[in-house]
């Protein structure tokens, strides 16, 4: 049977974040939905064909299949960085950066940007195609000798002008083209994932610990200010940072400038660090229940998990 329901954030990476491994349930808050509820991992952070291909000879599938293998390993390998709160293990180390770096380029949030912006474009060009009717009938014409359209097509310019004019359609982008892009663009930042100098950011056992989100990669200005004067950075460039959740127990945070370090942390470092991956996610938030701590600029004290749908001041920041 063919895999229809693919994960873009693999169910072995949420489930360290879940309060019983051998019954794995979700503390979800949805943003959107404005609503909170628990379910199990199988259920979220997912979409209907997402990695679907359609290449002769091999099953549209085949690339989910693919990234199953990947993630049965990275399982193995999150699964023994949890048990000994260290990534000093190169091989467990390298299994986690490839993971990380494939959640910062394949995700919807990232496609919807991507699509959106060669919108833009293609409307444009249609626009700049359909000025006159001379322009209209030129451009037909080289169409029909290439083949691109059939020669019984209708191409009457007043309905097509008005079509462009009234802009009531979308442009949709087709999922083989995202995910060869998504390729091109993980095998371009994951050296720089492997550049980077990591903390891993200990919470205290049994502690409620860390977050995560549907977009745990978390990439920013260093410095503050920068981040609010101006967009968000690449993965290349000095004076970044990223903050990613591993488990409940454990994050790591990534700069070219820093060394490999290792530090227990207390509660308000922990809010901090999940109010970032509550700013960063794109729609829902995960947790072990709903009394994880998070604090952001505006809050005056710690705030916990249950309390999010009504602090009302919260937002997301323009990095992406």
């Amino acid at each position: 049977m063919t895999a229809r329901r693919h994960h873009y954030v693999p169910q072995c990476y949420l489930k360290g974040f879940v309060r019983d491994r051998q019954k794995p349930k979700l503390f979800v808050i949805d943003g959107k939905e404005r609503s909170s509820f628990l379910t199990a991992p199988a259920n979220v952070a997912a979409e209907r064909d997402f990695h679907r291909i359609e290449v002769e000879g091999h099953e549209p599938d085949a690339l989910e299949l693919s990234f199953s293998e990947f993630e049965g390993e990275v399982s193995s390998a999150l699964g023994r960085i949890i048990a000994a709160r260290s990534i000093s293990d190169h091989n467990d180390r390298a299994y986690l950066l490839n993971l990380m770096a494939l959640l910062a380029v394949k995700n919807p949030r990232h496609r919807e940007s991507s699509r959106s912006i060669q919108e833009q474009v293609w409307k444009r060009v249609l626009d700049l195609a359909t000025a006159t009717p001379e322009r209209w009938a030129s451009q037909i014409c080289r169409a029909k000798v290439s083949g691109d359209i059939e020669p019984d097509a209708d191409t009457d310019y007043t309905k097509m002008r008005a079509f462009i004019e009234a802009d009531q359609y979308k442009i949709e982008i087709p999922t083989g083209r995202h995910l060869e892009q998504e390729i091109k663009s993980f095998e371009t930042v994951l050296p720089f994932f492997f550049q980077r100098h990591w903390v891993l950011l200990k919470a205290t056992r049994r502690q409620t610990g860390f977050v995560t989100s549907d977009h745990p990669i978390c990439l920013m200005w260093s410095d503050p200010a920068q981040r609010e004067r101006f967009h968000g950075p690449g993965h290349g460039l000095r004076r970044t940072q990223i903050v990613f959740p591993i488990s409940n127990e454990l994050a790591i945070m990534g700069t070219f400038e820093a060394y490999d370090d290792e530090i227990d942390v207390g509660q308000l470092f922990i809010a901090q660090v999940n109010a970032t991956t509550i700013l960063y996610s794109d729609r829902q938030i995960y947790a072990r229940d709903g009394h994880f701590l998070y604090k952001m600029e505006h809050n005056t004290r710690i705030m916990r998990g249950f309390e999010l749908l009504r602090d009302q001041a919260t937002s997301r920041p323009a990095a992406d």
